[in-house]
């Protein structure tokens, strides 16, 4: 039987997310509500390479790969998230995304997202966190040029 989430069970993951571990409960129930639960089964694709992106995901439960031009890049687990870049810069998606295991997600419509975006400093400042962030940490991993 597939889990069902109450809107406090969707705050409190929300919060423990970096995009959105700096806002108040108030702000994170108003993410929590647009968000919409759902079940995929292994081998499903989450997001495809070079496609728009419509939604952003959180893993709540289960495995998934990236995977760029077919090759696997790494794995993503509960608590991550997908396809946030797409919804911030309306590019097409960069990375496929498939799941290894069957999995529990939280999705985010990509209109409601950016209408939260809009009327959100806070949130907009923890996007760009999150974003430097992991920008710091490709740096980190690729190869230094000489």
């Amino acid at each position: 039987m597939p889990n069902r989430f109450l809107q406090r069970d969707k705050i409190d993951v929300l919060a423990r997310l970096p995009l959105f571990e700096a806002c108040p409960r108030r702000e994170l129930a108003k993410v929590a509500s647009i968000t919409v639960e759902s079940h995929r089964p292994a081998g499903t694709v989450l997001t495809r390479q070079g496609q728009e992106g419509g939604l952003l995901f959180v893993i709540l439960d289960g495995e998934a790969d990236i995977q760029r031009d077919g090759r696997v890049l790494g794995t993503l687990k509960a608590g991550d998230v997908i396809g946030e870049l797409s919804l911030i810069d309306g590019y097409p998606r960069s990375a496929s995304v498939r799941a290894v295991t069957d999995v529990h997600l939280l999705g985010i419509p990509a209109s409601d997202f950016r209408g939260l975006v809009l009327r959100s400093p806070k949130l907009v400042r923890n996007l760009l966190q999150a974003l430097a962030h992991r920008i710091r940490d490709m740096d980190e991993r690729w190869p230094a040029e000489l």
